[in-house]
């Protein structure tokens, strides 16, 4: 085992290199729980598992804990000015998730400074999404324990370059970087393990999992989807969000009209255009996580190594098998 794998697991407590990320929809607690009992690691999306799935924030993770033994992350996204509400409450899952004695946060966009600060005082690791080298260098100067490098076979919100650009650009970082996009199977895992990475995160394989809550329709439509039904647009958040094609996304086109193209291309509008784009994709997003009949639905290019649905320990169990 390479020793950027060794503490990867060592920083999660997992014991096979796979972690379920944090998804809206799909985040629900049974699913967390299921991925962290089953050996891998389970993140908690927050405002899936409050908002969409009606847990109070603190009951979700006792619920969790109740489920398995076994350690889960929480993932917080930082939308730094833009949303003070939203600031503000995340601050609170924050104590909350400390209280409970979660050891791994997982932070997502923004600059994670405070929060670095705030979780090595209380024992807690920090990994970052990033998009590239620069923005990955940036985050291992400010102190964070490992990167996500989230490339261009993502699902949701994806990155603009390939797994095998992260991996030549930052081979010699020396802190665990996973792989975040494009594994759906035992063998794609093994092959970005093969390249250098540590693990992968993983969200369409989960997604299709019996534990995972989202509706029968979208579970169906990730196994039976390929690669080229794959889809990018921006309406989601303002950068390229994946996903299958259906009706339903391609109605009005896949790119922003010109006012929230111009607000996103200026420092000052753009944040607060992608808090007006994801509000409108989260509602979106609701309708279709139970309702067969909207097809709305994120998946990553994955896809085509995605079978059946499976139980999340099953899922987890195949990859086993991979030599880590």
């Amino acid at each position: 085992m390479k020793q950027t794998t060794h503490q990867f697991l060592e920083d999660t407590g997992a014991t096979v290199p796979v972690i379920c990320g944090p998804m809206y929809p799909g985040s629900n607690p049974e699913l967390i729980a299921a991925v962290s009992d089953a050996g891998g690691f389970g993140v908690v999306q927050p405002v899936s598992m409050t908002a969409l799935y009606g847990h109070d924030f603190r009951e979700g993770l006792q619920l969790i804990k109740k489920l398995t033994d076994k350690p889960f992350g929480v993932n917080f996204t930082i939308f730094g000015g833009a949303n003070q509400k939203y600031h503000e409450q995340m601050q609170k899952w924050m104590e909350i998730s400390i209280e409970e004695g979660v050891k791994f946060f997982l932070t997502s966009l923004g600059k994670p400074t405070e929060i670095v600060k705030i979780a090595h005082q209380n024992g807690i690791k920090v990994y970052h999404d990033v998009p590239n080298k620069k923005v990955a260098l940036a985050m291992r100067d400010l102190g964070v324990d490992g990167i996500n490098c989230i490339n261009w076979r993502g699902g949701g919100q994806t990155g603009t370059q390939s797994a095998e650009k992260f991996i030549e650009e930052l081979h010699d970082i020396e802190i665990p970087l996973i792989c975040a996009g494009g594994v759906g199977n035992a063998d794609d895992l093994q092959k970005i393990l093969d390249m250098g990475y540590a693990g992968a995160q993983i969200g369409t394989r989960f997604l299709a999992t019996h534990e995972c809550k989202v509706s029968n329709a979208y579970k169906q439509a990730i196994v039976d989807a390929e690669e080229k039904d794959i889809v990018w647009t921006n309406k989601i958040a303002g950068n390229n969000s994946s996903m299958i094609r259906t009706d339903d996304i391609m109605k009005g086109g896949l790119r922003t009209g010109p006012i929230i193209t111009y607000m996103l291309k200026h420092d000052k509008l753009k944040k607060y255009a992608r808090m007006y784009l994801m509000s409108k994709g989260l509602k979106k997003y609701n309708k279709a996580a139970f309702d067969d009949s909207v097809k709305y639905w994120q998946a990553g290019k994955g896809v085509g190594n995605i079978n059946s649905i499976l139980s999340a320990a099953d899922v987890v169990h195949a990859f086993k098998n991979v030599k880590f």
